[in-house]
């Protein structure tokens, strides 16, 4: 008899084993430690339904105090058809090994039961994120400049990326001689093998585009793909990268001791906490969505095909809508406005876009600022690319009734007036051995009062432009590679910036342009995408690209909780908050789309 019938027939007797029970539309249980047949707390629990099912893909719960927890859906599959899966760190599963849930009937008339076993693990090399691998890796500049540089689309330390370290450190034709001589070598093999993975990544820029595209990598010459300029890190920092991932990239990543991975910070679920997962077709790579008032649909963009995707989440049906436009445009950013309009920046054929629900009709606008070269390169597109937003990450208009664009082509902001088609740009700070395109200019904000629009570079700084005079009134430095990435503002005047390759979040003052707080992240190496002010609850909820988290920080303290993600390659660029119920809305976004889960996220977490 094995170990885990054995613990299962004592624990049924004396009634301590989970029960997994379908009443309907229910399951519950649950989950057990072989070890000691306690039950384990703040698990999480996933049920996967079927290709077809009609309604989310997955459902993840997280067990309480006592292992139980609690599964509802509108309605419930055969169970040879469900997938049932527990984890937790420093655990694995080992009944049901195939995840199928084992019904049995306990007496004649109850619901069946079944069980989930968890077992204590010694290597978790298998289940932490792609940032784990940073943590023994020297903390500074270099550090991160490489996770600003590398995990922009993808993760990193990806199980490709520890793949193809892994077949550098198998080579084994090089000199013979004293150890000395050989590690030599194999110095100068690390180098070169990580220089050829910098300069596939610049080539990998233009996967960025819809595949329609005039700049798609099919489209542009090898020289085109490796200049530098036309990238987003230039040559040094593409040095940088190369040597330290030759110098530190660990060796091996098939071990790892539960001892050299934890959160960091305790978690934030309850027992009531649950996540919902939509699937999208797997080619289909929607960056983000959000809620829109009056709309009991969720909104995304899908970048790579060319769509807007409306998601009904009571039961996972797609409709994909189209710009009225001839040729390829990447919808890229989405947020709605006040009276639900959805707003959409494109970032192919500078294109931007305001799209009603209601109507299903597009308004188009063409921001190309005059200093652009007539290229099919990337610097020859303004690449429209995010657009000022307020507390609540609406769409958000200046006194003069102007939206305001960042433009990483050229480095450059732009203003729009909706209502008269009036479109002007002007220039923003710059980096000294920086082009426009290497400063990557990113996300967006507008004050209550309007009057300045602030904007954030992932490889510069934080500044603001006078929405009156035209100038740069402020700009906050940051040191290379910290990144400033998305941003957003709280109702007490605050700014805050996730920066993305020190995994940190800082506070501005938006009154003195001064920072006022800098808080650590419980993993430096997880890259924060995106920070979002929740005004129902007074928090901060940052959007992870290389953590599989999402964290909640006290603005006050600085204090974070933790919120797990289902499954790996959980790639977040934004968390939208649904003002009406206090949802969390996003979606998985890796580059290039099949390279992680695409799927749309909803998230209540429990409160």
């Amino acid at each position: 008899m094995r170990p885990t019938d054995l613990l299962r027939r004592c624990l049924l007797a004396f009634g301590l084993l989970m029960t997994c029970a379908v009443h309907g539309a229910e399951f519950s249980g649950r989950v057990v430690s072989v070890g000691d047949g306690r039950g384990i707390a703040q698990a999480m629990v996933t049920l996967s339904f079927p290709d077809g099912y009609r309604g989310p893909a997955a459902i993840t719960v997280f067990s309480g105090a006592d292992g139980s927890y609690r599964i509802s859906s509108d309605s419930l599959p055969d169970a040879g058809k469900l997938r049932l899966r527990a984890s937790k760190p420093g655990f694995h599963q080992v009944e049901p090994a195939d995840g199928v849930p084992q019904m049995k009937s306990r007496k004649a008339g109850e619901a069946p039961t079944a069980a989930i076993y968890l077992q204590s693990s010694d290597n978790i090399a298998a289940e932490v994120p792609a940032s784990a691998w940073f943590a023994g890796m020297p903390a500074g500049d270099e550090r991160n400049l490489t996770i600003t540089s590398c995990s922009s689309c993808h993760q990193m330390a990806s199980p490709r990326a520890r793949e193809y370290a892994a077949k550098i450190e198998a080579v084994s034709n090089g000199p013979g001689g004293d150890k000395k001589a050989v590690e030599e070598w194999r110095k100068i093999v690390r180098h070169e093998a990580w220089r050829t993975v910098v300069k596939y990544m610049r080539s990998k820029h233009y996967s960025v585009f819809p595949l329609e595209s005039p700049v798609n990598l099919d489209a542009i010459d090898w020289a085109t793909a490796q200049n530098a300029d036309y990238n987003f890190f230039n040559g040094p920092q593409g040095e940088v990268i190369a040597k330290y991932l030759a110098d530190h990239f660990p060796k091996q990543t098939v071990y790892l001791s539960r001892d050299d991975y934890s959160y960091g910070a305790p978690l934030g679920v309850t027992d009531k906490t649950v996540i919902r997962e939509f699937s999208f077709p797997k080619d289909a790579l929607v960056r983000e969505m959000v809620p829109a008032p009056g709309s009991p649909y969720y909104w995304g963009a899908d970048v790579r095909r060319n769509f807007v995707v409306r998601l009904d989440p009571s039961n996972g049906e797609t409709k994909w809508f189209a710009p009225d436009f001839k040729g390829s445009t990447g919808p890229h950013t989405i947020a709605p406005d006040d009276d639900g309009n959805l707003w959409v920046s494109m970032i192919d054929n500078d294109q931007f876009g305001r799209f009603d629900p209601k109507t299903e009709k597009w308004k188009l606008w063409t921001l190309r600022p005059t200093n652009l070269p007539d290229t099919a390169a990337m610097a020859g597109g303004a690449i429209v690319h995010d657009f000022s937003i307020d507390s609540k990450g609406h769409m958000a208009r200046d006194k003069y009734g102007n939206l305001w664009v960042t433009l990483v082509g050229s480095n450059q902001m732009g203003s729009l007036n909706p209502d008269t088609g009036e479109v002007a740009f002007y220039d923003t700070n710059k980096v000294e051995g920086l082009s426009a395109i290497n400063h990557l200019i990113y996300g967006t904000v507008l004050p209550a009062d309007g009057k300045c629009a602030w904007y954030s570079q992932l490889n510069g700084n934080v500044g603001c432009i006078n929405t009156k005079t035209h100038k740069i009134d402020h700009v906050v430095p940051f040191p290379a590679g910290v990144g400033p990435r998305r941003m957003t503002r709280d109702n007490q005047g605050n700014l805050w910036v996730a920066l993305f390759g020190s995994g940190q979040v800082a506070r501005i003052d938006m009154a003195t342009a001064k920072v006022t707080a800098t808080f650590d992240l419980p993993d430096r190496a997880s890259a924060p995408y995106a920070v979002s002010w929740d005004e129902r609850r007074k928090t901060i909820w940052v959007a992870n690209a290389n953590s599989d988290v999402v964290y909640r920080l006290d603005p006050k303290t600085g204090a974070s909780q933790v919120f797990p993600l289902p499954r790996p390659l959980a790639y977040l660029r934004q968390i939208a908050v649904d003002g009406k119920t206090g949802k969390l809305i996003a979606s998985y976004g890796n580059y290039p789309e099949g390279s992680g889960p695409s799927m749309g996220v909803v998230i209540d977490p429990g409160d």
